[in-house]
């Protein structure tokens, strides 16, 4: 008895230790909760170890093995083609009427006067390509003339983010336009993660999505009509 009964308490020390160190290194390992009190009465033992056991060797965290099955919008789904290559965006309509007013001085004039200047403009972008950036970012661009001046409508998404990210951008606004709209030349906006906001959809007038502060979404209306194609099977492109 002298001699079975230390080897006993020793034991029961060593897996003990074991247990903690366990449940140490899982903690500090990952930002997700661990709870190693399972029955809690405030202690940790041999209870606790058999709750242990119970997921011991089982995935720890979330299984990204598992296919994703949201279904998405029919805007969210394009998004996601054009950028995976599943759908090809061949052309976009775009217009726009803008209005706005500013203070300007006269060569005449020694106070400033009002000037009101309403700015509408449609054309069609009709070279678009799908790049991954060496950041990881995808992204769906674009960049020509139209009568003139540098057009571009770009879709992204930041992996690292969950960033949506969508840019309308025509140099004709500050060309004819200064000093109006405060120099703005872009339309655009950001979202983290899905779903999208109901404001941003798809339907038969095209994209919708309200542009963020300091964009030109203060000063009138846009729309964006997009054209695209889906390869069939096996086609080379050619």
């Amino acid at each position: 008895m002298y001699i079975v009964w230390p080897k006993l308490e020793l034991m029961r020390t060593f897996f003990t230790t074991i247990f903690l160190l366990i449940v140490g290194l899982v903690s500090a390992q990952t930002t997700q909760p661990w709870q190693p009190d399972a029955d809690g009465d405030g202690l940790i033992n041999a209870e606790d170890m058999l709750q242990f056991l119970t997921v011991f060797n089982t995935q720890w965290g979330p299984d990204m093995t598992v296919a994703c099955d949201y279904q998405g919008t029919e805007f969210e789904t394009l998004f996601a083609d054009l950028l995976n290559g599943n759908a090809q965006l061949d052309s976009l309509y775009f217009a726009f009427s803008i209005y706005d007013s500013a203070e300007v001085f006269m060569p005449e004039c020694p106070e400033p006067v009002t000037l009101f200047n309403l700015v509408e403009r449609s054309g069609t972008i009709t070279s678009f390509d799908r790049l991954t950036l060496p950041d990881g970012r995808m992204t769906v661009t674009s960049g020509e003339e139209v009568d003139g001046h540098y057009v571009f409508f770009d879709i992204r998404y930041n992996p690292e983010f969950a960033v949506y990210s969508i840019e309308f951008g025509d140099a004709a606004i500050v060309a004819e336009s200064a000093p109006f709209f405060d120099g703005l030349w872009h339309y655009a906006n950001d979202h983290i993660g899905l779903p999208f906001p109901s404001s941003w959809y798809l339907d038969d007038l095209g994209i919708h999505f309200p542009s963020y502060d300091g964009t030109l979404g203060e000063y009138g209306d846009f729309q964006f009509v997009p054209f695209w194609s889906v390869p069939v099977a096996g086609q080379t492109g050619e």
